[in-house]
């Protein structure tokens, strides 16, 4: 089968467990691109900051950003296609994190919206250009959401405390206008009904003139699984989930063994 595009998750997958970009990667990416076919990058994070990997990976232009809601260009680092939620069920869902005390960020376009408490919590472990750039603290996000009826792409939300993930995933179940996913087991993606990866892969693919038949998918975790079920070649890491390794063709090894590489080199003949 010969393949057109190749659509890379981030965390969990195109990067290492420390969150780089591993030479082993860069090269494969490098080596795929020589041969004729696009390497985009596809991530539940803000454009800003996928741009920044973008660049060090050595990836196409386009990319799928905020878990599906927006498709973005690296080199101007904006958004050129958007599917938002409606501001009223985007408020509910910021009030409902912002209500149990979670880490929350709002995705706007290119922008972050955070409190100076989500701010410190977020900073610990987000450092990159990307994010600094992009983040904008307000005393509330709910609050801000309702008051500029802001049209929110993404409201992630972060916890250790599964029980308050929980406890938002069964509060926001039945609201209307929103779906819910998860890249890791610490988190919870708010988003459009209609939003995924896979949708967003097809728009870039019909951009790029071929189809979702002749991608491959590379992922690790829920918010990677339409993307998954939508391409003629899905790949789980090594370090997937194990109902994510089931719906997929073929499993390379775990990101803290260049999977990502291997995968490149074992789908396109190396």
């Amino acid at each position: 089968m010969q393949y057109d595009l190749i659509a890379l998750d981030l965390d969990g997958t195109a990067l290492s467990p420390q969150n780089q970009v591993n030479p082993a990667v860069r090269e494969a990416v490098a080596w795929a691109r020589a041969k004729g076919v696009h390497v985009v990058i596809s991530t539940g994070r803000i454009c800003s900051e996928a741009a920044e990997f973008a660049r060090l990976m050595g990836t196409d232009n386009e990319m799928v950003t905020a878990g599906g809601a927006a498709l973005s260009l690296a080199d101007e680092e904006r958004c050129f296609w958007r599917s938002s939620m409606h501001w009223e069920s985007a408020c509910r869902a910021a009030a409902a994190c912002e209500r149990y005390g979670l880490s929350t960020m709002v995705y706007v376009g290119e922008k972050l919206f955070m409190t100076p408490y989500d701010e410190m919590a977020f900073g610990r472990y987000k450092s990159n250009e990307g994010f600094l750039a992009a983040k904008t603290v307000v005393p509330s996000v709910a609050e801000a959401v309702a008051e500029q009826h802001l049209e929110v792409d993404k409201v992630f939300t972060r916890s250790q405390n599964r029980q308050q993930l929980a406890l938002v995933r069964q509060q926001l179940a039945p609201v209307g206008g929103l779906r819910l996913m998860s890249s890791a087991d610490d988190n919870v993606e708010i988003v459009a009904p209609d939003v995924d990866k896979g949708r967003a892969l097809g728009v870039l693919c019909e951009r790029y003139g071929t189809t979702l038949s002749r991608a491959i998918a590379i992922g690790d975790s829920e918010n990677d699984r339409e993307m998954l079920l939508a391409v003629g070649m899905p790949v789980a890491m090594g370090n997937a989930r194990e109902d994510i390794k089931q719906l997929c063709q073929f499993t390379t090894k775990s990101n803290a063994e260049d999977g990502v590489a291997y995968a490149i080199y074992t789908l396109l003949g190396r």
